[in-house]
C-alpha cells in the first residue's frame, strides 16, 4: 500500500458554546499601552522630564543609567519615553554611529533632546551617536510592539532581563567610561481582546483511519494562544497569516507533524452576547434599544463604523512526514483562495486532490509537482535517506538564532538533562530549533516530555518535576512569571537564562577536545550563514527568515544542513568513543536484575576510561535516563539499531583524517510526476452550455463532505503494516547494513589487486552467502541442533583456516537462529568464538545475543535423581572391581598384576565372564556417540549450562525443538541402543560411530576433515564408554527420552542391584 502525503485536513476556530482560558494566578496587571516616543534628557544641561515622559533613571540591579556613566568631564544623559495609543506605536530601536553608517530604511533618528539641544549622547567625544527607532504605519497590523526600555552596565556584572533584547553597540564612547548598553522588550499588544479555548470547526476525513486517529488536542495546538475576539479600529488592515509547526507524540514515541496558519477574519456583531460587548468596549444593546428606535440605529452606525470585530481561524494538516514548505504553500493558497473569487470549484475539491490524488514520492519517482492553479504549484520531494532519525527540525535555524557558543550552551542542556523551555515570538522557529535540538544529541533519544509548541492552555507541562523540552510563545511570559528551575532560551535575542542552581554550568565543561574542534566547526558554518542571510547591523530584530535561500558560496542549504549534522555528530561519537568495550554481555542464565543497566554497562569502568578533567560532565551524563535507556537499547533488539550500527561505524571512524561520517546519497531517478490541478466536474454547472456556478466565501467556509470526491482507489485506507520475516528466508535482518556493505565492498576492492588475496575473498563470500542461506536450511532440517553445530563448527573451520567472516552477519544469524531454537549456551560460545577472531559486534549483533539468551530457556542446573542414582552406580561399581582386583590377587597368591590380565585392564565388571555368562537380566542403556567432544575443546560450566563440554557437543536429544516429534527422536536413539552391560566388539562400535558421525556432519558442506572427525570420534568412543555413562547424564541434560520413561529407570536399578548381588555373593565365597 502506499503512504499518505496527509492524513487529516483540520480547520480550528471559535466553537459555541465558547470556553475561555482559565487566568493565571495570581492575575497579572493588565497591559500597559506601547511606547510612542522615545527621547534623551541632559540633565546636566538643566533640562527637564517633558509632561507624559518617563526617565530611565536606573538599572536593573540598581545603578544609575546615565549613558556617560563614569566618564571624564562627560554631561549626564539619561533615556525617556512616553506610552499611548494616540498615535502608531514604535516597533524597533537602534544605535547609529554618524558618519559611519547610514540609517536604515523606515528608520528615523532621535535628533533633539527634551530641551531642544542636539541629542547625541557621545558626550565631550567628536563621534556623535544617536538613537533610531521605527514606527509602525497606520493602519498596519497589529504586529510586535515596543512596551518597555532599560539600560545595563555588562562590565558590572548586569545582563538584558529576561525577553528584553540588546542593541549592540555601546553607547558610552567618553574616556574612562563604563559600557552602556540600550535594552528593550517587544510585546504584541491587543487592548481590546477575549480569549476562549479553541475548539474543532470542521475536518476532512470525517471518519477516523483504523491506523491513526486525530487526536482532540490538536485545535490546541493550531491556536497555541488561543481564539481571540478582537475589536479592531476602522480601517485597519488584517494581518497576514502566521505559518506555525507543531509535533505530537504518541505513547508509543511516533510522532505526527502539523503544519498550520493563523489568520483573522470578522465576526458577526450580533452574534456577541452582553458580556462580550462590554468587556470589548461596545455599548449594550439593551441600553441603546432604551435610546428609541431612531436613536439606537443611529449609535450602532456610528459604533459599527468607528470599529470591527475580528476573530482568528487556523487550518492545519496534519502527517506522518514534516513536509512543512510543502504543506505552508498550499494552505496559503487554501487561505487566499477563501479571500477572492468567485471559483469554479469548491476549495472542498483542492483539499480532497491533494490529499487523495497526489502520490508519496518514492525511489522511483522522487519529486512530485502539484500543480494547484495557474499561477500557484509546491514540490514534494523525497524524505532524504538518513541513518539519522526523521525530524521536522532545521539545523540551520539553530544556529542562525543561537551563537555558536549559546549552541553548545543548550546541547550541554539537554545532554545534563535539563528543564529548557524555548521561547520566541516566531511560532515556526520554534519547531525547528526544538527538533533540530533533539537531534542534535542523537544517538540518545530525549525520552522526558517534549512539547515543541505548547498551548497556552497546556503550560502546565512547565510545573512537571521531570526534566523536558517545550516551546512556547514568548507571550506566555506577559501572563506568567518563568519557573525559578527552568534554563530558558530566547530565540529572537540569543539569549539562555539560567537558574540560580544552574548558572555555574557552562558549556566549557565539555571535553575540551572535542568541543573545541564543534566550536571551530560552528563558527565556520555560522559565518556561511550569515553570508547566505545577514543579519541587521543596528541590532533591529527581523521577526521573520526566508525559507528559500542559497549561500553566497553557491552551497545549498541542504549540504550545509548536513554539515552541521555531522559536526554535533562528530562530537557525540568522540565523547562515546569506545563505550561499546564496557558492555557487559548476559552469558549466564539470566537474573531479575540481567537487565539492569547496571548489570549491561561497566560504568565505574567507563568513567575510569575518561580524561579525569571531565569527569563532572561524563557524570552527570551517566546518571541521565537517556543514557540508561542508551544502554539497554544498544543491549537488546529495538527499532533504532540501524542508527545505532551507524554510530558505531561513525566511532571507529572519528579519529581517522579528513573521515567523512554522512555521505549525501543523490537520488537515483531522475523521474517527476506532474499532478494537474482537479478538473472542473460537469454536474456542478447548470447545464452543458453554462458555465458552472461561481463559488465565493467572505470567509473559510464549514466543509461540507458532499462536496467532496469518492475515495474509492485512493490512498485513505492506508495502514502502516511492520514487515514480518520469516526465519526461513533471508530477511532484513539477516542482511547487512549500508556501513558493512560499503565495507565490504571497500575490502574486495583493495584485495581485487592481490590474486592471493581474492582469491580468500572469494571463499569468504561463499562461506557467507552458505550462512545467509542458514535459515532456511535449519528450518528444513529435522535436527535442528545438528543444524546449529553445523553452522558453529563452520565457523571454527573457518577460524582455525584463518579465513576471518567477511563482517558479522555469519555470527549475527547463527546467534538469532540460537535465540529462535532455544540454544542460548550455543550463543555465548559463538559470542566468545566472535570475540576470540578479534570482531567488536555492532548494536544489531549484539542486540539479537542478548535476546538470545534472555528469551531462551536455558538447562535446569538442578541435578535429578536419575543422575545421583547414576553416580551411586558408578561408585559401587568401582568399589566393586577393586575388591575383585584384591580377592583374585589373594586367591593366585601371586605378585601385583603387571596389566597382562583381562581383568585388571578394565575398570568395569563388563571382562568378568562369570558374570556375563550368569547375568539373567539384560540391561537396555542408551548411549550416543554425540556425547564425546573434539579434542582441545573446553567446558562450558562457566554459563550454567553442562559440567563437560563433550556433553554440550552431544545433548541435542534433549535440546530439540518441541517442533520435532517424537518419533525421530526414537529413530535417532535406536541406533545407538546397546543390550547389557558387557563391552561389544571394536568392529560393531567402529561402524555404528562412523554412520552417526556421517548423519551428524550432514548437510556441513564447506567441512574438509570429516575423516578426521570420524576417527577422533570412534577414539574417544572406545576410550571414555564408563565415563559417558555419568557424563550423558550431567545436569539431566543428556538423556533421551526414553531413559526419563520411569520403567526403564526401575529395570537400570534392577540392573544395578542384581550387579551388586553377584559381587557380594563372590566376595562371600
Amino acid at each position: 500500500m502506499e503512504q499518505r502525503v496527509a492524513d487529516y485536513f483540520v480547520v480550528a476556530g471559535l466553537t459555541d458554546p465558547h470556553t475561555p482560558l482559565e487566568e493565571p494566578h495570581p492575575r497579572p496587571p493588565p497591559p500597559l499601552p506601547p511606547i510612542t516616543d522615545v527621547s534623551v534628557v541632559l540633565r546636566s544641561q538643566g533640562e527637564e522630564l517633558p509632561p507624559g515622559f518617563t526617565c530611565v533613571e536606573s538599572t536593573p540591579s540598581g545603578l544609575t543609567a546615565d549613558l556617560n556613566s563614569g566618564g571624564l568631564m562627560a554631561p549626564q544623559v539619561f533615556v525617556c519615553y512616553r506610552r499611548g495609543r494616540d498615535k502608531p506605536p514604535l516597533t524597533d530601536l537602534g544605535v547609529v554611529y554618524d558618519g559611519k553608517e547610514r540609517v536604515r530604511p523606515g528608520c528615523s533618528l532621535v535628533q533633539t533632546s527634551a530641551g531642544g539641544r542636539v541629542a547625541s549622547i557621545s558626550g565631550n567625544t567628536p563621534q556623535r551617536i544617536f538613537i533610531s527607532y521605527r514606527r509602525a504605519a497606520p493602519g498596519e497590523p497589529q504586529g510586535p510592539v515596543l512596551t518597555d526600555i532599560c539600560i545595563i552596565q555588562p562590565a558590572k556584572g548586569e545582563r538584558p532581563p529576561h525577553t528584553y533584547c540588546r542593541v549592540d553597540r555601546n553607547l558610552n564612547s567618553t574616556m574612562w567610561g563604563t559600557p552602556v548598553y540600550l535594552c528593550y522588550k517587544k510585546s504584541v499588544f491587543k487592548p481590546n481582546t477575549m480569549v476562549y479555548k479553541a475548539g474543532l470547526f470542521s475536518r476532512y476525513p470525517v471518519q477516523d483511519h483504523s491506523s491513526f486517529s486525530l487526536p482532540e488536542s490538536v485545535p490546541l495546538f493550531c491556536l497555541p494562544m488561543g481564539v481571540s475576539l478582537e475589536l479592531w479600529p476602522c480601517g485597519t488592515h488584517p494581518s497576514l497569516p502566521v505559518f506555525s509547526t507543531f509535533v505530537l507524540t504518541g505513547s508509543s514515541g511516533e510522532k505526527v507533524y502539523g503544519a498550520a496558519i493563523q489568520f483573522h477574519e470578522p465576526f458577526p456583531p450580533e452574534c456577541l452576547s452582553e458580556q462580550q460587548r462590554l468587556k470589548l468596549g461596545l455599548p449594550s444593546l439593551s441600553r441603546s434599544a432604551a435610546s428609541g428606535p431612531g436613536g439606537g440605529a443611529v449609535e450602532a452606525a456610528v459604533d459599527r463604523s468607528h470599529s470591527v470585530v475580528h476573530t482568528t481561524k487556523s487550518i492545519c494538516l496534519l502527517s506522518h512526514w514534516p513536509f512543512f514548505q510543502a504543506f505552508r504553500k498550499f494552505l496559503t493558497f487554501l487561505y487566499r483562495y477563501s479571500i477572492s473569487g468567485p471559483h469554479a470549484l469548491p476549495i472542498e475539491k483542492h483539499i480532497g486532490h491533494f490529499m487523495h490524488k497526489v502520490p508519496f514520492p518514492s525511489p522511483q519517482r522522487p519529486r512530485i509537482l502539484v500543480q494547484l492553479s495557474p499561477h500557484d504549484s509546491l514540490i514534494l520531494s523525497q524524505p532524504v535517506s538518513s541513518p539519522l532519525p526523521l525530524s521536522g527540525g532545521s539545523a540551520a535555524a539553530l544556529l542562525l538564532n543561537l551563537a555558536p557558543e549559546n549552541a553548545l550552551t543548550v546541547l550541554l542542556l539537554a545532554l545534563t538533562e535539563h528543564k529548557i523551555l524555548i521561547h520566541s515570538l516566531r511560532p515556526s522557529v520554534l519547531t525547528s530549533v526544538t527538533e533540530a535540538l533533539v537531534s542534535m544529541i542523537f544517538p540518545f533519544h530525549w525520552a522526558c516530555p517534549y512539547v515543541p509548541l505548547c498551548p497556552l492552555a497546556l503550560a502546565d507541562v512547565l510545573s512537571a518535576p521531570c526534566p523536558f523540552i517545550v516551546g512556547v510563545d514568548s507571550r506566555y511570559f506577559d501572563l506568567h512569571l518563568p519557573p525559578t528551575d527552568v534554563s530558558c532560551v530566547d530565540l529572537d535575542n540569543n539569549a539562555i537564562y539560567h537558574c540560580e542552581e544552574k548558572k555555574a554550568l557552562s558549556w566549557k565543561i565539555l571535553p575540551k577536545k572535542a568541543c573545541k574542534n564543534l566550536l571551530h566547526s560552528l563558527k565556520s558554518l555560522h559565518r556561511q550563514l550569515l553570508e547566505g542571510h545577514p543579519l541587521p547591523g543596528d541590532g533591529l530584530l527581523e521577526l521573520a527568515l526566508s525559507d528559500s535561500w542559497d549561500l553566497s558560496s553557491g552551497r545549498s542549504r541542504a549540504s550545509l544542513e548536513m554539515d552541521i549534522q555531522e559536526a554535533f555528530l562528530t562530537f557525540m561519537a568522540a565523547i562515546l568513543k569506545g563505550y561499546r568495550s564496557f558492555l557487559r554481555p548476559i552469558t549466564q542464565a539470566p537474573s531479575e536484575k540481567a537487565t539492569d543497566a547496571s548489570s549491561l554497562f561497566d560504568l565505574h569502568g567507563f568513567l575510569r576510561s575518561r580524561d579525569r578533567a571531565h569527569q563532572k560532565f561524563y557524570t552527570l551524563l551517566t546518571r541521565t535516563q537517556m543514557f540508561s535507556r542508551f544502554i539497554e537499547e544498544c543491549s537488546f533488539v529495538s527499532d533504532k539499531d540501524a542508527g545505532l550500527a551507524f554510530f558505531d561505524d561513525c566511532v571507529e571512524k572519528v579519529d581517522s583524517v579528513d573521515c567523512v561520517l554522512m555521505e549525501e546519497e543523490h537520488q537515483s531517478s531522475e523521474h517527476t510526476v506532474f499532478i494537474c490541478p482537479p478538473e472542473t466536474s460537469p454536474g456542478l454547472g447548470q447545464s452543458d452550455d453554462e458555465p458552472p456556478l461561481p463559488f465565493r466565501y467572505d470567509g473559510f467556509p464549514v466543509l461540507t463532505s458532499e462536496l467532496f470526491d469518492s475515495v474509492e482507489g485512493c490512498t485513505s485506507r492506508y495502514q502502516p503494516t511492520k514487515q514480518q520475516s520469516c526465519p526461513s528466508s533471508p530477511a532484513s535482518q539477516f542482511r547487512r547494513t549500508k556501513q558493512e556493505l560499503k565495507s565490504c565492498q571497500r575490502l574486495a576492492q583493495q584485495e581485487s589487486e592481490v590474486p592471493e588475496l581474492w582469491s580468500k575473498c572469494l571463499v569468504r563470500l561463499c562461506y557467507g552467502l552458505w550462512f545467509s542461506c542458514s535459515p532456511a536450511y535449519t528450518k528444513s532440517c529435522p535436527s535442528k541442533v545438528r543444524a546449529l553445530r553445523s553452522a558453529y563448527d563452520l565457523l571454527r573451520t573457518m577460524t582455525n583456516k584463518n579465513l576471518q567472516p567477511p563482517d558479522e552477519v555469519c555470527y549475527r544469524v547463527l546467534m538469532q537462529l540460537c535465540g529462535l531454537y532455544g540454544q542460548p549456551a550455543l550463543a555465548v560460545r559463538v559470542l566468545f568464538e566472535m570475540k576470540k577472531a578479534g570482531v567488536l559486534p555492532n548494536a544489531i549483533t549484539y542486540g539479537y545475543y542478548n535476546k538470545a539468551v534472555l528469551e531462551s530457556t536455558w538447562p535446569s542446573s538442578s541435578r535429578g535423581g536419575y543422575f545421583l542414582w547414576m553416580k551411586l552406580r558408578n561408585v559401587l561399581m568401582g568399589v566393586t572391581q577393586f575388591k575383585r582386583a584384591l580377592r583374585d590377587q589373594a586367591h593366585n597368591l601371586s605378585p601385583i598384576s603387571d596389566g597382562s590380565s583381562d581383568t585388571d585392564s578394565h575398570s568395569s565388571l563388563d571382562s568378568s565372564p562369570e558374570i556375563s555368562q550368569s547375568s539373567p537380566v539384560r540391561l537396555d542403556f542408551t548411549c550416543s556417540p554425540l556425547l564425546h567432544s573434539l579434542p582441545g575443546e573446553q567446558s562450558d560450566l562457566g554459563y550454567n549450562s553442562l559440567s563437560k563440554e563433550e556433553v554440550r557437543r552431544g545433548a541435542d536429544c534433549s535440546s530439540l525443538s518441541e517442533s520435532e516429534s517424537k518419533e525421530t527422536i526414537h529413530t535417532e536413539t535406536r541406533s545407538f541402543r546397546k543390550t547389557g552391560i558387557v563391552r561389544n566388539s571394536a568392529s560393531f562400535l567402529q561402524s555404528t560411530t562412523t554412520s552417526i558421525n556421517t548423519d551428524h556432519l550432514a548437510g556441513l558442506c564447506f567441512s574438509t576433515s570429516l575423516d578426521d572427525f570420524c576417527e577422533v570420534e570412534q577414539e574417544q568412543w572406545c576410550v571414555s564408554r564408563d565415563r559417558s555413562n555419568s557424563r550423558s547424564t550431567v545436569l539431566g541434560l543428556g538423556l533421551n527420552r526414553a531413559e526419563t520413561d520411569p520403567r526403564k529407570i526401575t529395570s537400570n536399578m534392577a540392573a544395578d542391584a542384581k550387579i551388586l548381588r553377584l559381587g557380594n555373593c563372590e566376595e562371600t565365597l
